[in-house]
């Protein structure tokens, strides 16, 4: 994995979340529980990014909890999670391609002490998005939408 591939990953990433929550936007009311929740797993992704976003800073993230009280609306999300998105490919692109490989020491929500290799932190996140980004597909099925075609072969042919 090179910093090339990051950065279309990271790009990937960005597209698949806001096209799913164009996708939850476009829930019925009748379907209120199911898109509050699809929203909550979105906002869970959102905190986790900011959380290694300031890890891999090596600042404290000030989060408590591994989501917020407030659910915030499709809109705010979508700027939110694109922001927090860039904030990863101009942190890749001023990257030295040498130090993926090194290792940074930060403190878990819960307070206890973690490491982990920048390539891992990056990793993580990507895949976090991924299995969250699932179980929202599942539930836009269950409110009666057709979830994204959020899969890497249909970014990287109408938008790499």
């Amino acid at each position: 994995m090179n910093k090339d591939n990051l950065i279309t990953l990271f790009r990937y990433k960005r597209w698949a979340d806001a096209e799913t929550l164009a996708a939850i936007s476009r829930v019925e009311e009748n379907y209120k529980e199911k898109r509050h929740l699809m929203l909550r797993l979105m906002n869970h992704i959102y905190v986790v990014d900011r959380i290694f976003t300031a890890n891999l800073s090596g600042q404290a993230h000030g989060y408590t909890a591994l989501n917020t009280p407030e659910t915030p609306d499709c809109a705010t999300l979508k700027a939110a999670m694109a922001d927090a998105t860039e904030g990863f490919i101009d942190y890749i692109t001023a990257l030295p391609e040498t130090t993926l490989m090194d290792t940074v020491r930060f403190r878990f929500v819960d307070g206890g002490a973690g490491e982990m290799k920048i390539i891992d932190m990056l990793n993580h996140v990507l895949f976090h998005g991924i299995y969250h980004r699932g179980a929202v597909g599942w539930l836009l099925s269950e409110a009666k939408q057709t979830p994204p075609k959020d899969v890497m072969t249909v970014f990287l042919r109408d938008h790499n």
